[in-house]
């Protein structure tokens, strides 16, 4: 299974001010690029799934929904289906559609991490409730301990209020936002710095200016 990093919204769609990253099966990442779908019909519920995320990849979303259903036309209890299928809708902004397929998913592989992980991901994006959107992370860091992309989203779930749990989970991530912050910090005082020896020159050279013109008798 391939991890993808969830891309920008589309303009017109309400954009989550905070990172998601999203996971799907297969070859998401790979297709990008490609010129062509290939000519060979899909014949079976995995050749669907198959071309829906490729479809997917190239953000022809409603192209890969049709190819889920028909993967699930042909096999009904296809999780990993469902879960590209909730991944697609995710993109289009329809997150309560989302959030059933995940479910959908979860509830015929109850051991799914990416499942998890996408569904907490789509109770964020909705604005939904974040402690059910920890809940799910949490769990697929139970299911995958190493899941990098689970991490970034508790993270972002967990917030200021519990910034201590965050960071941590960004470091297990390989992420240091602090240090942007402190570089940041460090370009603000910098520029301060500046400003102040600016001004404090300037009213040295008035008061030289001044003492000048004093001597010469003007004024």
């Amino acid at each position: 299974m391939r991890e993808n990093e969830a891309m920008p919204r589309r303009k017109g769609r309400r954009t989550p001010s905070f990172i998601l990253v999203i996971t799907v099966t297969g070859l998401l990442l790979q297709v990008r690029g490609l010129g062509q779908e290939g000519t060979v019909s899909p014949a079976t519920a995995q050749d669907y799934l198959k071309r829906g995320e490729r479809r997917a990849g190239r953000h022809n979303f409603d192209g890969a929904i049709g190819d889920y259903n028909q993967a699930l036309r042909l096999k009904s209890g296809y999780a990993e289906a469902y879960n590209d299928r909730g991944h697609a809708y995710y993109w289009k902004g329809e997150y309560l559609k989302a959030i059933a397929d995940f479910s959908r998913a979860i509830e015929l592989r109850p051991a799914y991490p990416n499942a998890f992980n996408n569904r907490g991901a789509a109770y964020m994006a909705s604005g939904g409730s974040r402690a059910r959107a920890v809940a799910d992370f949490d769990q697929a860091l139970r299911l995958k301990p190493d899941f990098r992309n689970a991490y970034v989203n508790r993270a972002n779930a967990l917030g200021l209020r519990q910034w201590r749990r965050a960071l941590n989970d960004f470091h297990r991530a390989g992420m240091h936002p602090e240090r942007a912050v402190l570089a940041a910090g460090g370009a603000s005082l910098l520029v301060i710095v500046a400003g102040c020896l600016t001004i404090r020159a300037s009213r040295r050279r008035s008061v030289e200016n001044q003492r000048r013109l004093s001597r010469t008798g003007v004024g």
